[in-house]
């Protein structure tokens, strides 16, 4: 269930699914990475909307408004290199790219199904010793299919349940090796027509690991006019996806939102790899965006974004699961921009 990304302080949003990202064990160090991001998604959790998001901007940028029938949307992101902690000068840069669709289909005047198509590609340039040495990864692709039934009870209630089939693998792995699936149910309540709520659980299984259950919650805020809260924190595969942002409209079609986002992504390696053959990589990040808003038609959004990914954390592990490297890295400059379709 998703609140729609600008809602009027006329109108509450509807139940939604929006487009088509995970925690693990973490080694309590202030300054550890998994610390902090434990942190983030504990808090995050606390507070907002439950949807399968590949990557957390999904969750903040990518939302259906409520006349939503159709929504594409399409964006590239550029992470700058950092140095990557350890022995051997080890560096990363990334480049990433997604297109997503979705659709919804009113099968009753209460009962709505909607369903969502997702692909991502993200391309790693490993320089260097240390982790870096032998380029543990290249290209990495990731496919989603989520489709959701949402019942509206009254017009504060509604119930929904959905299930999520996911692909991530790099790209000469096989498809069915980084196949991952699962499931979600939840309940929605609105509470007046500038807050919506929504809590649930959701269970995905992991590549080389046991299923994960967790909760998936959601909270959709204006606070005052112009103003706008959106937080999420969603359980998938790996781990968990969360973003919030708090965004002021200061003019018709202009907003700009300060955002904190946190993505797990976890995937298959190559067969061939010299690494790691039929291995497992991970890769964490947590950026912090500016984001300005343009709404170039009232269907048609454009989206700049510039930040800072605060860190990241490598990890990779052999064919059963097995931890081979795991190494930070530095903060990294993170640019971007997308374009939000909705009809």
């Amino acid at each position: 269930m998703n609140p729609t990304l600008r809602p009027t302080a006329a109108v509450a949003p509807k139940t939604q699914f929006t487009s088509l990202s995970r925690v693990r064990p973490v080694r309590f160090s202030l300054c550890s990475l998994r610390a902090r991001h434990l942190l983030a998604v504990a808090a995050l959790a606390l507070t907002l909307p439950a949807a399968w998001a590949q990557e957390a901007e999904d969750l903040l940028d990518d939302q259906p408004s409520q006349e939503f029938k159709f929504l594409g949307s399409g964006g590239l992101a550029w992470q700058g290199e950092a140095d990557i902690d350890g022995d051997g000068g080890g560096t990363i840069q990334v480049n990433r790219y997604d297109a997503a669709i979705g659709f919804e289909a009113a099968l009753t005047q209460k009962l709505t199904w909607l369903n969502t198509f997702f692909v991502g590609l993200s391309d790693y340039e490993f320089d260097g010793g240390g982790f870096a040495a032998g380029s543990p990864w290249e290209t990495v692709l990731f496919n989603r299919y989520g489709t959701q039934l949402a019942y509206q009870i009254d017009e504060h209630w509604g119930v929904r349940a959905g299930g999520v089939f996911m692909f991530s693998r790099e790209t000469d792995a096989d498809w069915d090796d980084g196949f991952t699936g699962g499931g979600s149910l939840g309940v929605d309540y609105r509470v007046s027509k500038t807050l919506f709520l929504s809590l649930g659980i959701a269970g995905v299984t992991q590549i080389e690991g046991g299923a994960r259950v967790e909760p998936a919650v959601a909270i959709n805020w204006l606070p005052a006019e112009q103003w706008t809260v959106r937080v999420g924190a969603v359980p998938v595969s790996g781990g968990a996806a969360a973003g919030a942002e708090v965004e002021y409209q200061f003019t018709q079609n202009w907003n700009v939102g300060l955002g904190l986002l946190f993505n797990q992504r976890r995937f298959r390696l190559d067969e061939d790899s010299a690494v790691a053959p039929n291995g497992v990589g991970e890769d964490d990040t947590l950026p912090l965006r500016l984001r300005l808003g343009w709404d170039i038609t009232p269907q048609v959004s454009l989206n700049f974004l510039a930040g800072i990914v605060l860190g990241g954390q490598l990890q990779l592990d052999d064919e059963n699961g097995n931890t081979l490297r795991e190494q930070d890295y530095d903060p990294a400059p993170y640019l971007g921009v997308r374009a939000v379709g909705r009809f």
